[in-house]
């Protein structure tokens, strides 16, 4: 149910902007950005689920920057059992490997995974059957649960030319992303969060809502936090802001 937003300019000091929020069960315990996982590398950064132990999001500056939106296809599993989705973020920004690479299928429920580097961006995509890749060409997309960039998905079709009629952000952003929405610091990161408070008028169950906060087949899903990040060469800069209340953009002063 999370939704990302991405703009890639391969020319640029900084080739990927990502503008990422996540939507999780409000009762599900979680950990702002840290270096949760130093036995694996002390450089890496992330949203740590602390029940399964894994990232929603991980980053480092050797590796960019990596983050898993769920899908709801039905997948084998292994005997009737899943590994986590949290541990695809972390190889992928860990060790550089990507699901699918090796020819296995994954053993996780369905997702697209967001990769982001100096080089570019992609989406992977398990959704029961296959392992696909899909490139990011230059220009403005968004990832849901579904197909990148799919007119059709929830939010995508209502959104995703909104984003992409606005200048899009080409660096870094200066502040945490309350601070980005209360005070529109002149980083270039403005238009884009006027469209994410825009998107407020929808009610947050509505289908087209970005900050979600509704009850799904699967359980109740909420828009829990804000990540604005850029990847450049050798570098990557993430911000983030936990938001107050589930699905509402009342800012908590602690980012």
């Amino acid at each position: 149910m999370c939704t990302v937003v991405v703009r890639v300019d391969p020319g640029a000091a900084w080739p990927v902007t990502v503008l990422a929020l996540r939507d999780e069960s409000p009762d599900r315990p979680w950990d702002p950005p840290a270096a949760w996982w130093p036995d694996r590398d002390t450089g890496v950064v992330g949203v740590r689920d602390q029940q399964a132990g894994g990232a929603w999001l991980a980053a480092s500056d050797r590796n960019g920057l990596a983050v898993v939106l769920n899908r709801w296809e039905s997948t084998p599993g292994v005997d009737g059992t899943w590994t986590t989705r949290g541990t695809l973020p972390l190889d992928a920004v860990v060790d550089g490997v990507v699901p699918g690479a090796d020819g296995a299928r994954p053993t996780s429920r369905a997702f697209n995974l967001v990769r982001a580097t100096a080089d570019g961006a992609e989406v992977v995509t398990w959704d029961g059957i296959a392992v696909r890749t899909t490139a990011l060409g230059p220009g403005v997309h968004m990832v849901t649960h579904g197909e990148p960039d799919d007119p059709a998905a929830p939010r995508i079709g209502r959104w995703l030319d909104a984003f992409r009629a606005v200048p899009a952000p080409t660096g870094p952003p200066a502040a945490e992303p309350a601070d980005e929405l209360s005070t529109t610091p002149d980083d270039g990161w403005a238009p884009w969060f006027g469209v994410l408070a825009g998107s407020t008028a929808l009610a947050p169950d509505d289908r087209d809502a970005i900050l979600r906060d509704t009850v799904e087949p699967e359980g109740h899903f909420a828009t829990l936090s804000i990540v604005a990040a850029a990847v450049g060469p050798g570098r990557t800069v993430l911000r983030h802001t936990r938001l107050a209340e589930p699905g509402e953009l009342r800012l908590d002063t602690a980012h």
